[in-house]
């Protein structure tokens, strides 16, 4: 089900989605791939055409996470729906490629290097600021050259762990960031493309859909092939003990809560579940392991090096898009077959729990 790059996932989904009488869309952004190639969000909308409930499945925030979850919305369109009938009044709205341009280039971050899930503030927040000490880690975040595999990476995350404290990197690392934009989880400093064309249609696809459950695929944290559920209670306390139903086979963290991991700003589900306030929207982040938090940070460091000071297609620039892509996508057979099962079942647990 993984694709080789961004345009045959593209195609695969447009032509599964046509294959299943899907409602498809494609709503292109201003910025090119490769060889000037455009770029699009891809829709397609199965069920009902009135629905009151509605699973919507999306892919590809963080650019090269979208070889998972487009492989996983892939064996949902030709496996797991052709083979059940969906109750009347219930759609599966699948969003492919969030992030094109970051799918397209093997980035994280979109065409302005911004992280898109540091992006979508919410009504009186800011683009502006950053954690107390990222300033202070801005040179060893965003090095302003060449990458090398021979950078002592590990010795000197240690020594600033030594410095500030394993705790305190942990709310400054990956929590976002609005000051530094050639940096890393750089939230930007006004919404993107793709908050822009979701603020426009999301209340469109929707329809008069009451229930909404979104889940937003990801890759890169948790125990190796497993899925984990990265969910904020803040505001809707009552979804917590339905998602721990539901979803059985999946590890649970919430936010917020001690040991769990990072809580960021600016990211997509707070900000759709404000958009559509008068809704009952549930909302995960749908993460399936890697490889540890430490060498994925590498990962991205130094194909964010490479993106900023190094030219394209030199031997260390193709060694940081691998080494990005590896990280998030591995070339495992075994983990790319996990991935996509567990996807699939999580996603039959939700059209089976949707209306719980």
């Amino acid at each position: 089900m993984f694709s080789s790059d961004y345009w045959q996932a593209r195609d695969r989904f447009r032509q599964a989605a046509q294959s299943l009488n899907c409602v498809l869309e494609t709503h292109p952004i201003k910025a090119l791939g490769p060889q000037g190639r455009s770029l699009s969000i891809d829709i397609a909308r199965y069920g009902s055409k009135s629905p009151h409930t509605t699973l919507i499945l999306s892919s590809g925030l963080h650019g090269v996470e979208g070889y998972c979850g487009s492989a996983i919305q892939m064996a949902t369109l030709t496996d797991l729906l052709p083979q059940l009938t969906l109750p009347k009044g219930m759609a599966v709205l699948l969003i492919h490629a969030l992030n094109p341009y970051g799918f397209a280039w093997n980035r994280r971050c979109n065409e302005d290097n911004i992280d898109l899930n540091r992006n979508f503030l919410l009504p009186g927040q800011s683009f502006s600021g950053s954690p107390a000490a990222y300033g202070q880690l801005d040179s060893f975040l965003n090095p302003r050259q060449p990458p090398t595999p021979r950078d002592p990476y590990t010795l000197k995350l240690l020594g600033y762990a030594l410095r500030y404290g394993v705790s305190s990197l942990k709310q400054t690392l990956p929590v976002g960031q609005y000051d530094f934009p050639q940096g890393i989880f750089f939230g930007g400093q006004a919404p993107g493309q793709t908050q822009q064309i979701l603020a426009a249609q999301l209340p469109i696809w929707l329809g008069q859909s009451q229930r909404i459950v979104h889940l937003d695929l990801h890759t890169g944290l948790g125990r190796w092939a497993t899925p984990t559920f990265l969910v904020k209670p803040q505001a809707r306390q009552n979804d917590l003990p339905w998602f721990q139903q539901t979803f059985t086979a999946a590890e649970l963290q919430i936010l917020g809560q001690q040991g769990a991991t990072y809580v960021c700003q600016g990211d997509i589900g707070p900000w759709c579940q404000a958009l559509m306030a008068d809704r009952d929207y549930r909302f995960a982040t749908v993460e399936f392991g890697t490889y540890p938090i430490l060498p994925v940070l590498k990962a991205i460091r130094a194909e964010n090096q490479a993106h900023g000071w190094d030219e394209p297609g030199s031997p260390t620039y193709t060694w940081a898009k691998s080494l990005l892509l590896e990280a998030n996508a591995p070339a495992n057979t075994e983990w790319r077959q996990a991935v996509v099962a567990a996807g699939v079942a999580i996603i039959h647990q939700a059209l089976t729990g949707i209306d719980g």
